[in-house]
């Protein structure tokens, strides 16, 4: 008796199951790849891309910002290209109407391709022939919703700001070397950018605080930059090389265009006087008031004058200055007739005066200041007897 042998049916079923999943799965994959991603893109033969003709002919391109705010679902080529050259506007618009791949899900969040990621993106999405056409930039950001102020804006925004502060400053007053944010992205409309304003300006470089601000005036978002102020004058300079100690006269002088938001410390305006330096210049160095001390109405080691005054006697003695003194300084001095040490307070270039605070020295005017330039070198305090004496 021969027994008939049965086929396993039972694994037929399931396995063409299985193999309609994986078809089905296959097709809602190539269905979903037809939608460009920043990270796999899409094939160039679903670019409706116009006809370009001969690459090599083309001598425009396009160029792709580095910052860019998208309102749809999808990206446009529109939205984060701008041409550059002579493209026929026909030709132009077709390629801004171009869709490329998904927008951020997420309004207000932008999203950053670097320039390989961007590249790649463009040649799934656009097609070999159209990416090659494209500059790129170190990275892009996109944001959905909202809008973006370019590196151009926020630093027209800086100079508009500080352009009335600058008219404060002495000679030709002007900005550079901006260090701010390259782009700024508003997350809404109504939103606005604005500076801080500082208290006031000098030469040198300024510390600025940029806020976005709601409309009611509220600050959601605070960022930091800095500018140079250049300040161009004419200022009084070295006009050959100058020892410490040298007494200034117009003929060590000169008059140079400088720009003072390089120079160390406050620049001498030219005025006053007499001055001696307090270092070393070259020609050409501006002078400034840390590099300037007064004339000393007496030097140290001058022979002098000494008035002593009692509410009986007057007389004056010789005396030698131990160091230097305008007039009304109190200064050391020797007597030269019996060699003591004593303050005394210089009255001109000859004479110093002991404050013995006696009613005859009560009009003696001894304000501190360089002596008058009509006044005589060995003129006595009014009312003073002078007598002399032998060293």
């Amino acid at each position: 008796m021969k027994i008939k042998r049965q086929e396993p049916r039972g694994y037929t079923v399931p396995l063409c199951l299985l193999l309609g999943v994986l078809l089905f799965f296959a097709i809602l994959e190539g269905a979903t790849a037809s939608k460009a991603s920043p990270a796999s893109g899409v094939g160039a033969d679903t670019v409706k891309a116009p006809y370009l003709g001969d690459i090599g002919d083309i001598s425009w391109r396009l160029r792709i910002v580095e910052a860019a705010t998208v309102q749809g679902e999808t990206i446009t080529l529109g939205e984060i290209a701008v041409p550059v050259g002579d493209i026929p506007d026909e030709i132009w618009r077709k390629l801004a109407a171009i869709e490329l791949w998904e927008a951020p899900g997420e309004s207000g969040k932008p999203m950053n391709l670097t320039r390989p990621r961007l590249q790649q993106a463009m040649l799934g999405s656009a097609g070999r022939d159209l990416a090659s056409l494209c500059l790129y930039p170190p990275s892009l950001v996109i944001q959905r919703g909202g809008s973006v102020l370019g590196a151009a804006q926020v630093q027209e925004l800086v100079v508009k700001s500080l352009t009335p502060m600058l008219a404060t400053l002495p000679g030709e007053a002007m900005l550079s070397d901006f260090r701010l944010p390259g782009t700024v992205f508003l997350q809404r409309s109504g939103q606005r950018l604005a500076l801080d304003m500082p208290q006031g300006v000098a030469p040198g470089r300024l510390s600025l605080r940029l806020e976005v601000r709601e409309p009611d005036g509220s600050v959601v978002k605070r960022l930091t930059g800095t500018v140079m102020i250049e300040c161009w004058a004419s200022v009084p300079c070295a006009a050959a090389p100058l020892s410490r100690g040298d007494v200034l006269d117009p003929s060590r002088i000169t008059f140079i265009r400088k720009n003072l938001a390089v120079s160390k410390g406050e620049i001498w305006d030219g005025k006053g006087g007499p001055w001696r330096l307090t270092r070393a210049l070259l020609p050409g160095d501006p002078i400034g008031l840390a590099d300037l001390t007064w004339v000393p109405t007496v030097a140290k080691g001058s022979r002098i004058s000494l008035i002593y005054q009692s509410n009986s006697v007057r007389l004056a003695v010789r005396a030698e200055a131990l160091a230097d003194g305008v007039k009304g300084e109190s200064i050391p001095v020797r007597n030269l007739s019996s060699k003591k040490q004593i303050y005394a307070t210089v009255w001109d270039g000859g004479t110093a005066v002991i404050e013995s605070g006696f009613s005859r020295l009560d009009k003696v005017d001894l304000s501190p200041g360089p002596p008058a330039a009509d006044e005589p070198a060995s003129k006595a305090p009014q009312g003073v007897f002078q007598t002399s004496m032998r060293d």
